[in-house]
């Protein structure tokens, strides 16, 4: 499966950490995007929803997603949740994560740093600066 370069375009073979052509690094590019995973309320055991909080995050780090949002209710498994995350930040495979806007239902996983777009300046014309 090949990914491609948000900087360049180039398309790069599964696997590669940086970009041939741009020497960008691959694994810290992201198009701003929030995946969204239900992970709690199918009936799922722990055991199940720890499996769905183990894909949701895959499913992020191969996408150009700079984070999952995960609606895991508030009881047992939401206890569960924060406790791997916890562990994850430690291990450094995920950056932060926090209720989604005070719903302690959701929690938001961050996973790459998002850079905000500047907005485009009126009239077409690039103005030259960085976003």
């Amino acid at each position: 499966m090949a990914a491609e370069c948000l900087a360049c375009g180039m398309s790069v073979p599964a696997g590669v950490a940086t970009c041939p052509k741009c020497d960008a690094v691959l694994d810290e590019q992201t198009d701003g995007s929030v995946l969204h995973r239900d992970i709690a309320h199918q009936h799922e055991t722990v055991a199940q929803a720890m499996s769905k909080l183990t894909q949701a995050l895959q499913d992020c780090r191969r996408s150009h997603a700079c984070g999952v949002r995960l609606a895991v209710g508030r009881g047992v498994i939401r206890e569960e949740v924060m406790r791997q995350l916890s562990w994850l930040i430690t291990n450094g495979e995920i950056l932060d994560f926090d209720h989604d806007e005070g719903n302690t239902g959701a929690i938001m996983v961050i996973m790459r740093r998002c850079r905000r777009q500047a907005p485009k300046p009126s009239g077409g014309k690039r103005s030259g600066q960085k976003p």
